[in-house]
């Protein structure tokens, strides 16, 4: 149970700090928004990662490979993503850190649905917690039973949480560096970094098209 735990602290730290979408997403609305609202954020990545872990875990394709469903789903996901994409490129921040003024207040559940969203669609996510999944089921590499793998996973999402979280309240020390040109450049990096996942998304499209 022990190495279970540590384990899944292990690959959620992993996980979490590498520098994909939902990193540059929390740095951006933390900076903006304030660190409390990132929880929003990280709340809905981690509710994305457990549908991907069930999927993983139970070896289940929920959508039929290379048939009509899953090609509207790419084309639907990857529409939206880009929209998205699209909106923080064009989208022009203004840094307001003076304390006479008050940031409007984000709706929380369309961070988490962002969160959600962006993390879910990203197929190397899928990808990975079916490496890892894979990996766990080879009983002479790792020995876990079925409560251990449980164990595993929740040590995961716990670890990807307090990452999350760190990574949000880091960002905010700062603001003190950050001006609008700087967060205009977060923007567009998060921008890029989106349209190059729809992009991602749609390829098996492309392929079968043409």
């Amino acid at each position: 149970m022990f190495e279970a735990i540590i384990y899944g602290l292990s690959t959620g730290i992993l996980l979490s700090s590498m520098l994909g979408t939902v990193f540059f997403l929390l740095i951006q609305n933390s900076i903006v928004n304030g660190h409390k609202s990132s929880i929003a954020i990280s709340l809905g990545v981690i509710l994305s990662d457990i549908i991907l872990i069930v999927i993983s875990y139970f070896n289940a394709n929920l959508i039929p490979k290379d048939g009509t469903a899953e090609m509207w789903v790419r084309i639907i996901g990857s529409a939206v993503i880009i929209v998205m994409g699209v909106s923080s490129i064009l989208k022009k921040a203004k840094v307001h850190y003076n304390d006479t003024e008050i940031p409007a207040r984000p709706n929380p559940y369309l961070l988490a649905a962002k969160g959600f969203s962006v993390n879910l669609l990203n197929p190397g996510n899928l990808l990975s917690w079916i490496t890892i999944s894979a990996l766990l089921n080879k009983d002479d590499n790792y020995h876990f039973n079925n409560t251990n793998r449980i164990i595993f996973y929740l040590g995961a999402l716990i670890a990807i949480f307090i990452m999350e979280v760190l990574i949000s309240r880091g960002a905010v020390y700062l603001k003190k560096f950050i001006n609008n040109k700087m967060l205009n450049r977060i923007n567009t990096v998060l921008g890029i970094l989106l349209i190059v996942l729809a992009i991602v998304l749609l390829w098996p499209v492309f392929k079968l098209l043409f």
